[in-house]
């Protein structure tokens, strides 16, 4: 923003950094022939410049400040106190919230009359009848999940299934399996 509150321009901020090149034309974004006739769409290859020959959006997106900078809604929370964390989209079986919302929703579906105010009436005690303990073993799953794609164990695979859904019958010993 400048000094009078409002919004800077692409080619000013550039301009200001010492990045707009002078005397030709450059374009805000860099895009390429669509599927349709005169259509135009964003070049995939345009992400990461690195040099003054690509566009003025992808130019700026790779300056170090702007890649640092964290979005409005992570600032926002963090300065209300609260630790943000980003899940891969579509695999929910990283936030173990989603197995608690799963039983939740099971208890619901089994307890409930299929009206709003029966719904209304029944999620709080869906939601309050899941202990404690079993939250625990959700996130030590989900936990398990993770290592094992940090492993690069394919999902679904029987080292998969070994790996994330082992039960150990004691804290205290090491099995014979694990020894091996």
């Amino acid at each position: 923003m400048g000094r009078d509150r409002r919004l800077k321009g692409l080619q000013i901020v550039l301009q200001e950094r010492g990045l707009w090149p002078s005397g030709r034309k450059f374009l805000t974004q860099c895009s390429i022939p669509g599927d349709s006739p005169g259509e135009r769409k964003p070049n995939p290859a345009c992400k990461h410049a690195t040099n003054a020959n690509c566009c003025a959006r992808a130019l700026l997106s790779s300056q170090p400040d702007f890649q640092a900078q964290k979005c409005q809604l992570q600032e926002t929370l963090e300065a209300a106190g609260h630790m943000v964390i980003f899940y891969p989209v579509y695999h929910f079986e990283l936030n173990f919230i989603e197995y608690f919302w799963g039983r939740a929703k099971v208890y619901t579906r089994a307890h409930c009359e299929y009206s709003f105010p029966a719904l209304v009436r029944i999620v709080p005690i869906a939601l309050a009848q899941i202990s404690d303990v079993l939250i625990w073993k959700y996130y030590q799953h989900t936990l398990r999940m993770m290592d094992a794609y940090r492993n690069n164990i394919v999902y679904g695979s029987e080292d998969f299934k070994k790996y994330v859904f082992t039960r150990y019958s004691s804290h205290r010993r090491i099995s014979e399996s694990e020894l091996l």
